[in-house]
């Protein structure tokens, strides 16, 4: 009896130990790190700090108390719960991603539904052409952190130019705007439409882009642009509309297809922003003096 009532007892020290040891959760880890405390503040009052406490396999995109510092003044202040529980969503995937497994270039969806885009190269890993990777890799029970220099934002907190600017594959797109100086023009009030070509359309029409003028090429990318917002439910069947530099533009939708000038197809929709909406295609839009 004596010698059951010890192995009981050593069973229960066992268990207790094992209970002790066990790794900690995100949650636990965040509320552990000084550098976190804004971080931690913003999860307790939305109450996420429970579900990145709880069972799961996460990936947090983590940023220190020194990137949101770096926001806008009264940027925290004037979000509401559920803008603030978005924002944080947005830095979370629901799946565990070490560093060593990311690939060039991806996409991956978020907890708020919304992709980010990361980059890795031999000079470190991106989120959103904004954020630097600082530490990586910190394993949780729950998953792992990734410690960003900065604050990642969904779309609705971007201009046209920084959702433009966030997603790689628009990359010669963002450099020619540069190139024809016409960021400050898209940082307006707007509201704008842009049809925005992937780089895969610019490489399409490599020789011609080359042998453009700053002038053409300011042209090229006007023709690109609409006054006001235009979303995908508000295209008819057939509609033209005029660019900013005067040409017309003729869109028209069958099948759940939408093209523009018959052969250049809208890939993804309703890229919503501050000053506008951004649809990608497929094919540069030439107009008719190039």
């Amino acid at each position: 009896m004596l010698f059951f009532a010890f192995t009981l007892n050593a069973c229960s020290d066992d268990a207790t130990t094992s209970s002790d040891m066990q790794d900690p959760s995100i949650t636990e880890i965040a509320a552990s790190n000084a550098q976190f405390s804004t971080l931690v503040g913003a999860l307790q009052a939305t109450g996420l700090d429970a579900a990145l406490d709880g069972d799961g396999e996460f990936t947090v995109f983590a940023p220190t108390d020194d990137a949101f510092a770096a926001l806008p003044e009264g940027t925290l202040e004037s979000l509401t719960e559920e803008q603030l529980e978005a924002i944080l969503l947005y830095h979370v995937l629901g799946a565990e991603v070490f560093s060593g497994q990311l690939e060039a270039q991806q996409a991956a969806q978020t907890l708020n539904g919304e992709e980010v885009f990361i980059t890795a190269s031999g000079n470190g890993v991106t989120v959103n052409a904004a954020a630097s990777v600082t530490t990586a890799d910190i394993e949780a029970r729950n998953g792992v952190i990734h410690v960003i220099d900065a604050v990642v934002l969904p779309d609705a907190y971007g201009t046209i130019v920084d959702n433009a600017v966030k997603r790689y594959f628009l990359s010669n797109l963002v450099q020619a705007v540069i190139q024809a100086d016409l960021v400050d023009a898209l940082l307006g009030e707007g509201p704008f439409t842009v049809f925005a070509p992937t780089d895969e359309a610019f490489a399409a029409i490599a020789g011609v882009a080359a042998g453009l003028t700053v002038e053409e090429l300011t042209n090229v990318l006007l023709y690109h642009v609409i006054q006001g917002e235009v979303l995908s439910t508000d295209l008819q069947p057939t509609q033209q509309v005029t660019a900013l530099n005067g040409e017309t533009l003729t869109i028209e939708v069958a099948g759940g297809v939408a093209t523009i000038n018959g052969s250049a197809g809208i890939t993804t929709v309703d890229i919503r922003g501050t000053n506008g909406v951004i649809h990608v295609i497929d094919e540069v839009l030439l107009p008719s003096a190039d």
